[in-house]
């Protein structure tokens, strides 16, 4: 059930241009995530200096194949993005709609918090994977097995903690609007 917006016009409209611009955000967003994947990993010069200087890696394989599973390796944290993106564009559309004590939003919310932990857990995968995919050709004993954990990978998981704990907070609060609906 939507229930009219009680927020007064002023407070509707500023909530609604937010929302407009934090969807041209996520849209932006998107569009980065794909371009830059797709310009890194189509310039084997770029991977190596990045894989030599950033990563530390003594010798790396540039053949297409290595080139395509350290793409795909690094779409594990893009496709996550991306979903994270979609997520936050669905929720602010619904905001956009004047649509906010109701179900949908909470689980839009639930599901950017979802997918901002499995962020967490994609990012260091990922690069994991992508290191494997650029050595995996190399001599045995030059072959690279590399996993960290970052200060990122920690805000990521405890921002999706927080989102999911608010969520459940905002499905309540829709929950007892719901209700409180139903007595008049």
């Amino acid at each position: 059930m939507n229930s009219a917006p009680t927020l007064p016009s002023d407070g509707l409209r500023r909530i609604r241009r937010l929302a407009h611009s934090v969807r041209a955000l996520s849209v932006a967003g998107a569009v980065t995530v794909l371009s830059l994947a797709l310009l890194f990993w189509t310039h084997p010069e770029r991977v190596a200096r990045h894989a030599t200087g950033d990563w530390g890696l003594k010798a790396v394989q540039l053949d297409p194949a290595s080139l395509a599973g350290g793409f795909a390796a690094s779409m594990l944290p893009g496709g996550v993005a991306l979903w994270a993106l979609w997520q936050l564009w669905s929720l602010f559309g619904c905001y956009a709609h004047g649509e906010l004590l109701t179900p949908r939003p909470a689980a839009y919310l639930r599901r950017l918090g979802l997918a901002l932990i499995a962020l967490a857990a994609a990012m260091p995968l990922g690069h994991t994977l992508t290191v494997l995919a650029l050595t995996w050709g190399n001599p045995p004993g030059q072959r690279v097995f590399w996993f960290g954990l970052s200060s990122q990978h920690y805000l990521s998981l405890m921002f999706g903690l927080m989102l999911l704990a608010l969520a459940t907070v905002l499905a309540e609060a829709a929950r007892v609007a719901r209700e409180n609906a139903e007595f008049v």
